[in-house]
């Protein structure tokens, strides 16, 4: 496995979103699928960036902050949960298409794992056992 960037991952994440989109847009003509889609990639892209954030402030720092653990994250993780509620419970979505979109981070992070396989100009990092 190679090492990659969260700059990478966030890249190949707004990609999907954008990609993704056109796609189920062309794929399905209906504005609520896009919707759902796209709604639910954007969420977990920002979900993504506060967690970087975060993350980053506990490097920065070079200490470990009991306010960043014990109420950033819960705060973020139910932030998280309850937009998603929201849009389940309220909102007029299809939940194939939102549970997809929400998955893009997971996606993202594969394409970015396995880029230099499906690129055959890529500089490949092979380990040899050394």
């Amino acid at each position: 496995m190679r090492e990659i960037t969260i700059a990478e991952v966030e890249y190949t994440n707004v990609a999907i979103l954008v990609i993704g989109s056109l796609a189920v847009l062309i794929a399905t003509l209906d504005y609520m699928v896009l919707f759902s889609f796209a709604v639910a990639s954007g969420i977990v892209t920002l979900n993504f960036r506060l967690l970087k954030k975060i993350i980053e402030n506990l490097l920065i720092k070079k200490t470990l902050v009991k306010k960043d653990l014990f109420i950033r994250l819960p705060l973020k993780f139910l932030l998280l949960t309850g937009v998603i509620t929201i849009f389940i419970r309220y909102g007029n979505i299809r939940l194939v298409y939102f549970l997809i979109g929400l998955s893009t981070v997971f996606l993202s992070i594969l394409i970015s794992q396995f880029r230099p396989v499906l690129n055959p100009h890529a500089e490949r990092n092979i380990n040899n056992g050394t």
